[in-house]
């Protein structure tokens, strides 16, 4: 029997992905991105691949950028950046599961990852939408992608 290991954040990683694949797929070149992000996530798993974990945090990032360029709604552009930091966050957990577990049983440590980054992920982008619409100042869209990908790049020198 092969291994479970793993197996429920890849699931979750794909559940992010579409999510944002449909979220910012406002227009032909984001959607495109969403479908080549999810495509390499399932080849990251296929092949172990650490390297393509990162083209699919990538490709779901160039999504959200192409979705602001084409003129999606900051809240938009908000929901997406979630779902690329939960798509990459949980595409390197799958693989790092599956091998530092190797058979160990793993369900209920994945789905307490898995529920507890997406609240605290969620939560940060629900504060961040009060506090925009709080604001007077409008932020562009674009902008906003920007900040998702310096969470993304402090998230992935915290794991180095």
């Amino acid at each position: 029997m092969a291994s479970e290991t793993g197996q429920w954040c890849a699931l979750a990683a794909g559940i992010a992905t579409v999510g944002t694949l449909f979220t910012a797929g406002i227009g032909p070149l984001s959607t495109g991105a969403g479908v080549v992000a999810l495509v390499v996530l399932a080849g990251s798993w296929i092949a172990d691949s650490g390297s393509l974990a990162n083209l699919t945090g990538a490709a779901l990032f160039a999504e959200v950028l192409l979705a602001g360029v084409q003129g999606a709604s900051t809240t938009t552009v908000l929901a997406a950046g979630v779902g690329t930091v939960l798509a990459w966050t949980f595409a390197h957990s799958a693989l790092e599961l599956r091998d530092d577990l190797g058979e160990a049983r793993s369900r209920r440590l994945e789905l307490s990852h898995t529920a507890g980054t997406t609240a605290l992920v969620a939560g940060a982008a629900i504060v961040a939408a009060v506090l925009f619409r709080a604001s007077s100042f409008e932020l562009p869209p674009l902008a906003l992608a920007a900040l998702v990908l310096a969470g993304v790049a402090l998230t992935a020198a915290l794991r180095r």
